[in-house]
């Protein structure tokens, strides 16, 4: 009994002491939340906080990036930096609300652009064209073709452009080209007067053209900037056309002579070309300097050829003749025994020659005589050639002069005319004729005066004279008859007296002749709508300026007044024939958020506005013609089918 229970107790105890052993520590007592106050919790951040705090640390620059973006952008900046990071938020600082637009509609052009922004010339770029990414909005292909065309540039040729951001058109155009050229300029001027010049050449078809250009540019880089700065595209395009001539002749003949020269005298440069070296052109034009004759060769498109063709006598011919003799020796006569016939009796006689040559180049029996006699023939024609004309006009005055009555009764009673002479030469040879003294011919020898020529050749060529030139050349004609008269006049005294009185009837009526000459050829281009009436009106317009080589002479003057389509149609036929097609600065309509926006140039504008366009550090009309015209070239074609 007493062992069982003890085996109880010592169980017991056993048990009790396990629970010890195995009992953890007290915890903590649990507080009672209703018994505390809540500690406050810390606030989250906004999104735009977070980026901020995220880029706390970052560069200036880049702190500087998100929160000007931020502060404009808000939450389209979050999202653009979450899903393009920095480069993300550059493109949209740089395009504004077309970086918005491409990145909601476009996602492949805006990462196109955002990856060009590791260059900081591209993202000039794209500063200084944001305005036109505007105008393209609704433009899929241009955009794209433009996004493709920024990213095949080298970051060089990008750094180039975006010193001149409106000459990205021709990098685009023709990059190694224009490149080469703007990295090889160390003038700032001539690279300002360059790009003036090929942002005149027209890109709609092409880089053809602007390639023709860089190629003259390249081989005669001073010529070639000299030419365009006298006279534009058009002296740009004889330095394309002929400039291994203007090369050899450097300093032998001034360029503006010498462009002159050339522009006339094309054609017949052309020929010799074919079968001369330019050095060979070029000591001719040197000769004809020498001469003198830079004029005279430069006022005709046959002045040099006759020079050439005919040596010393063609330049006599010249000398005596002006630019008219040319003319009248190539145009009215073919045969080349008339031909030098014709140059010598010029040569000789002057203007009294060429009023002979040019109104009875038609008439058989004057050729026969000219070819068998010569220059010989010219004097006794030309005493009374004018007769019956002068006759006519003294019998229709109102009013006559004592000089002029004497005249018409000599007139009237001589009744000899220029054809009658040629007939009795042709039958009864010339020395039945030829009576007149020298002192007699001296007279005789300012008988056209170089209107009653061209009157003649207006007439020849079917152009319509106005009543004013047909009595201008009349006038001219009356003149010499007094003249005569006073040669016939037995009385000393009667030369004296004549010559009075021609000199106060040419210094009268030759002005009121003249002005009705004006005011007829400008009533037959205003009012006439046939060419021949025009074609007067532009023979008396160049005529009374001095001839073709005085007008072409203020081609500089003329052209820093003249508006940038008229610089450029004059040009555009002769830069044809050099192989470059000039733009035709024609109004481009483009449209934003859904209204018409009209590119035009200013119509007064001339080169200056095209030069202070290109030299502005934004792009402007000019610039976005141009790249209007590259990427009219760059568009798919229509497939025919």
């Amino acid at each position: 009994m007493k062992r069982t229970f003890a085996v109880v107790v010592l169980l017991a105890a056993l048990g009790t002491a396990a629970k010890l052993t195995l009992k953890t520590a007290p915890t903590s007592p649990r507080l009672d939340v209703r018994e505390t106050t809540a500690a406050p919790a810390a606030p989250s951040l906004s999104e735009e906080d977070a980026l901020l705090a995220r880029y706390a640390d970052a560069p200036a620059d880049d702190r500087d990036l998100v929160a000007r973006t931020l502060e404009r952008y808000r939450r389209n900046a979050v999202a653009v930096e979450r899903s393009d990071g920095l480069r993300g938020l550059k493109l949209l600082d740089r395009l504004d609300l077309e970086a918005l637009f491409l990145y909601e509609k476009h996602p492949s052009e805006f990462r196109a652009l955002r990856d060009l922004l590791d260059d900081d010339a591209a993202a000039d770029l794209l500063l200084h064209w944001r305005e036109y990414f505007g105008l393209k909005r609704a433009d899929d292909t241009d955009r794209k073709i433009l996004i493709a065309e920024l990213e095949g540039l080298t970051p060089s040729q990008r750094r180039l452009a975006a010193k001149h951001p409106s000459a990205l058109p021709l990098v685009l155009a023709e990059p190694e080209g224009v490149a080469e050229l703007m990295a090889s300029s160390d003038d700032d001027a001539a690279l300002a007067d360059r790009l003036v010049l090929l942002s005149l050449v027209s890109l709609d078809q092409g880089a053809a053209d602007l390639r023709s250009a860089l190629r003259t540019v390249e081989d005669h880089p001073r010529l070639s900037l000299d030419a365009f700065r006298r006279r534009g595209m058009e002296g740009f395009a004889l330095v394309s056309l002929y400039g291994p001539v203007l090369e050899a002749l450097g300093s032998a003949v001034p360029l503006d002579e010498s462009l002159i020269l050339l522009r006339v005298n094309s054609a017949f440069v052309d020929e010799q070309l074919q079968t001369h070296r330019p050095e060979t052109v070029a000591r001719r034009l040197a000769r004809v300097k020498a001469a003198g004759l830079v004029e005279q060769a430069g006022g005709g498109p046959n002045g040099l050829r006759l020079s050439v063709e005919y040596g010393a006598l063609g330049d006599r011919a010249l000398a005596k003749g002006g630019a008219d003799a040319a003319d009248v020796v190539f145009d009215s006569y073919t045969d080349p025994v008339l031909r030098k016939q014709a140059a010598a009796a010029i040569a000789e006689h002057g203007a009294m020659a060429l009023a002979m040559l040019e109104k009875y180049a038609a008439d058989p029996d004057f050729r026969d005589v000219l070819r068998t006699y010569g220059s010989a023939v010219i004097p006794p024609i030309a005493r009374v050639d004018a007769n019956p004309e002068t006759l006519t006009a003294l019998q229709a005055r109102d009013g006559t002069t004592l000089t002029e009555k004497l005249a018409k009764t000599a007139l009237y009673l001589t009744g000899e005319d220029g054809q009658s002479v040629i007939r009795r030469i042709k039958s009864d040879g010339l020395e039945r004729v030829a009576s007149l003294s020298d002192a007699d011919l001296r007279f005789h020898q300012f008988l056209p005066l170089y209107d009653m020529v061209h009157l003649g050749d207006v007439l020849r060529r079917g152009y319509a004279p106005t009543t004013g030139e047909a009595a201008w050349a009349l006038l001219d004609a009356g003149f010499v008859v007094t003249d005569v008269l006073s040669l016939a006049a037995i009385q000393p005294g009667a030369a004296v007296a004549v010559e009075t009185a021609r000199s106060e009837l040419k210094a009268t009526v030759r002005e009121g002749a003249k002005a009705s000459l004006e005011s007829a050829a400008r009533a037959g281009a205003r009012e006439s709508a046939d060419a021949s009436a025009r074609q007067a009106a532009r023979w008396w317009a160049v005529r009374s300026a001095g001839g073709l080589y005085q007008v072409l002479s203020k081609t500089p003057q003329a052209l820093a007044r003249m508006t940038l389509g008229q610089v450029v149609e004059v040009a555009r036929p002769l830069a044809a024939r050099a192989g470059v097609r000039l733009s035709s600065w024609a109004p481009v309509t483009l449209l934003k958020d859904g209204a018409e926006v009209v590119l035009k140039i200013p119509p007064q504008r001339g080169l200056k506005y095209v030069g202070a366009q290109l030299a502005q550090a934004g792009v402007g009309v000019v610039g976005m013609h141009k790249m209007e015209e590259h990427l009219a070239s760059r568009r798919p074609r229509p497939t025919a089918e």
